[in-house]
């Protein structure tokens, strides 16, 4: 567990800053749309309540969301870490690792895609009901949770996601690409390989890691 804490010296001085730019464009992207509308609003639908109370809601869901989406994927990186499989930091491959676990959680909680969304479906249905619910906790606590890519990797095994076109659209307009889910792939069986030697469970680490980071307590 001592090696999983050296994230935070070893990592963070260098991630935290990829991951927050990553989650603030995520974020804007998604706050946009309602700021456009706002700006395109005529000066006679002014409401008598004073304006200034209503941003600081929006605000603060919007930081809890951005923490939480942070706290995901460093919680991801801690158990790797943890694990001993993380690419060194500043390589080609831990850059790629990052990108793309980032990406494929914009991915799926961001596409609209139809395609996307009936995938997920579907691997979520036939993760369910092959393990047990100490393994599915993940789910609740939502973005890309270890269980979320254990499910996505189980079922790519049988049904490839790089086979299914509209699936790949929608994962390349998030900038996610097939050498991504390698990488990706790699260090989450990588990892899991290694704590199933341990008779431990990679989303029971998973989960120890998540409500210790920002956002993390549900």
């Amino acid at each position: 567990m001592m090696r999983g804490f050296q994230l935070g010296y070893r990592w963070c001085h260098w991630v935290c800053p990829c991951l927050l730019l990553g989650v603030n464009l995520l974020m804007w992207s998604g706050t946009s749309d309602a700021v456009e509308s706002t700006i395109g609003q005529p000066s006679t639908s002014v409401s008598a309540e004073p304006q200034g109370l209503h941003p600081h809601p929006v605000l603060l869901a919007s930081e809890r969301t951005r923490s939480s989406m942070v706290g995901t994927i460093m919680a991801l990186l801690a158990t790797f870490d943890e694990a001993g499989i993380l690419p060194p930091e500043g390589t080609a491959q831990a850059n790629q690792l990052i990108h793309g676990l980032i990406q494929l959680q914009s991915a799926l909680m961001k596409s609209t895609s139809p395609e996307l969304a009936a995938y997920r479906m579907a691997a979520e249905t036939e993760w369910v009901s092959q393990h047990q619910d100490v393994e599915g906790r993940g789910r609740e606590m939502g973005g890309l949770t270890s269980t979320v890519l254990a499910m996505l990797m189980s079922y790519d095994q049988t049904h490839p996601l790089w086979e299914a076109p509209k699936v790949v659209a929608a994962m390349q307009a998030f900038n996610v690409t097939r050498a991504d889910w390698i990488v990706m792939s790699e260090c989450f069986h990588q990892a899991d390989a290694v704590f199933r030697k341990q008779g431990r469970s990679i989303h029971i680490v998973y989960e120890s890691w998540r409500v210790k980071m920002t956002g993390g307590k549900f």
